[in-house]
């Protein structure tokens, strides 16, 4: 029997959750590499030291995991592409995978919007991503929370010989404020 919804737990990851997230991205990427982007063989070459560094990027960046029990079954994060004020109005959303034991739940939508709103209130205006494809449950769920296709990268990633098409989408928030104009100091 699955543990209830009503028992998960969606809080921030850190350095310590390194060992969970590699558990999890490896059964997912097991059971199937296109939403990863990566054989099993390239993720399993991956080192726990590279996940603590990467749940340990500094603020505003922030990965949020979904716990039922003490097992991590999914994950959502968001990047800041620069740390220039001209591109602080965006984010990237990755690292969005749930357990293939939990899928069709509504984990996913639920960490999904955990970075979402983590992202809205650093002040994010446009949280944008890439899904490869074929995917149509992501596809579906992020046109369900408001994202729209703006783009097509053809061969964006090439698994045991076989390419797969990345689908660029974005999601805008309206309520979000321009960010403060860039003022030089004085030399």
């Amino acid at each position: 029997m699955k543990p209830a919804l009503s028992d998960m737990l969606i809080r921030r990851l850190g350095a310590s959750d390194a060992e969970a997230f590699a558990v999890l991205r490896r059964a997912v990427t097991q059971n199937n590499p296109i939403p990863m982007g990566l054989t099993l063989d390239e993720e399993l070459g991956r080192s726990i030291q590279g996940f603590r560094d990467q749940l340990s990027y500094p603020e505003p960046n922030a990965a949020f995991g979904a716990f039922l029990g003490q097992v991590l079954v999914g994950s959502a994060a968001v990047a800041w592409p620069s740390k220039f004020p001209s591109s602080r109005h965006k984010t990237n959303l990755w690292g969005v995978f749930v357990s293939p034991t939990e899928r069709g739940r509504g984990i996913g939508r639920a960490v999904v919007s955990a970075a979402l709103q983590h992202a809205f209130h650093h002040g994010v205006r446009r949280v944008n991503l890439q899904v490869f494809v074929p995917n149509a449950e992501a596809v579906s769920l992020y046109q369900s929370m408001g994202f729209i296709e703006y783009g097509r990268e053809p061969e964006a990633v090439c698994l045991n010989g076989v390419y797969f098409d990345g689908v660029h989408m974005s999601l805008i928030n309206n309520e979000a404020q321009p960010p403060a104009p860039f003022k030089r100091l004085a030399s």
